[in-house]
């Protein structure tokens, strides 16, 4: 990863207002399809008069390339950050391999990756930083976020209008067996020590949905076909344990920021990536379809996730494969950044300190895959 721009020092953020020199990009030809002519038009009036910032409207894109190509344009040495307003079929995601043809050759080369499961994505995954990426080299300048339509005018606008996250409560639920999940939770920054609870002592039955709101973290497991629920392992035998469901998000869940670490929970749409192929229709999902939606609509500033498979140790005191990323974006968070910056700035620590001590050539592709999956879903801000 190239050297992007660093993050304005503290006392530089706290002088700039929440939305200042942000740039809003959409295809309203596309968007007006999803939540209606008139509910575009009125959500443009609302973004345009929002001081110091801008707002694109794009051409019907053909693809993410030539979208961002055109974007590309529009930003300058003033923008802070990127907010994409649609889903995958108003704004495309890129579809990217993560893998050069210098690391495929680097894995055929090298006997300890040999007999290694292939990774389930083929490391081909969904991103949005292109439209963050000045300079065309597919690596990004500027923080990127994305908010998914999800067929919806009322998703749009509560999560444009989502006030920042407090820093009164944090709640978590990881896995049985990602353990390494408690030392992530002790440094989230946020007042109140709150409650890490363990999959296999909590079920969507007993869950108390008043006591998520703050700094949300899920370490458990997400499924590509399956938006609407996590799940944990069993602890004594093999198979998943339900943990958390679609209908435990809060109904409101303003002031709130939502980091997982489960595999596909920030994919807003089918297919996965490594399934696109040409002539095949991108279907955006909803918010009843998506825990990542549900939470957006519900007013959460930002829902920061994986668009493909994600991996991470099951051993305490280990840190690589995605236990990094979510160590710098709660430490970031605990800076005063916001959602959108705190990711970006955890993937410019993150792409400084690959590959974490690994050695095979197959670990380190998983780690570029980490670097380039992870997305932040919300207004961001």
């Amino acid at each position: 990863m190239n050297e992007p721009k660093p993050s304005p020092p503290a006392e530089r953020r706290d002088s700039l207002g929440r939305f200042d020199n942000l740039v809003f990009v959409t295809c309203t030809a596309k968007l007006r399809e999803n939540i209606g002519r008139t509910e575009t038009e009125e959500m443009i009036a609302w973004l345009r008069a929002i001081p110091h910032t801008r707002f694109v409207d794009l051409p019907v894109p053909k693809d993410a390339a030539e979208a961002a190509g055109e974007f590309r344009k529009s930003l300058s040495n003033d923008t802070r950050g990127v907010v994409i307003i649609g889903g995958y079929d108003v704004l495309p995601a890129l579809q990217l391999n993560v893998l050069s043809e210098k690391m495929l050759n680097d894995i055929e080369n090298d006997e300890a990756s040999q007999g290694e499961e292939w990774d389930r994505d083929d490391f081909i995954v969904w991103s949005d930083d292109i439209y963050g990426d000045r300079e065309g080299d597919l690596l990004p300048e500027f923080p990127v976020s994305r908010i998914p339509d999800g067929k919806s005018a009322t998703l749009v606008m509560n999560a444009l209008k989502a006030p920042s996250y407090s820093i009164a409560h944090k709640y978590g639920l990881r896995n049985i067996k990602r353990p390494f999940a408690e030392e992530v939770f002790k440094a989230v920054p946020f007042k109140a020590d709150n409650l890490l609870e363990v999959s296999e002592n909590c079920s969507p039955k007993t869950m108390n949905a008043k006591s998520m709101k703050g700094a949300i973290y899920f370490m458990l497991h997400g499924h590509a076909n399956d938006a609407t629920r996590f799940t944990g392992e069993l602890g004594s035998r093999d198979g998943y344990y339900e943990a958390f469901d679609i209908f435990n998000v809060p109904e409101i869940c303003q002031g709130s920021v939502v980091f997982t670490g489960c595999c596909y929970g920030a994919l807003v749409a089918l297919p996965k990536a490594d399934r696109m192929e040409a002539g095949l229709k991108i279907r955006a999902r909803t918010a009843d379809q998506s825990i990542a939606l549900a939470f957006l609509e519900a007013g959460v500033s930002g829902f920061v996730g994986c668009t493909a498979a994600h991996y991470s140790s099951r051993i305490k005191g280990q840190n690589f494969f995605g236990i990094p990323m979510h160590n710098s974006f709660w430490e970031n968070i605990a800076e005063g950044m916001a959602p959108a910056e705190a990711l970006f700035q955890a993937k410019m620590e993150y792409s400084v300190k690959m590959p974490h001590g690994l050695t095979k050539e197959i670990y380190k592709a998983v780690e570029v895959k980490m670097l380039h999956q992870f997305t932040c879903l919300g207004i961001g801000w």
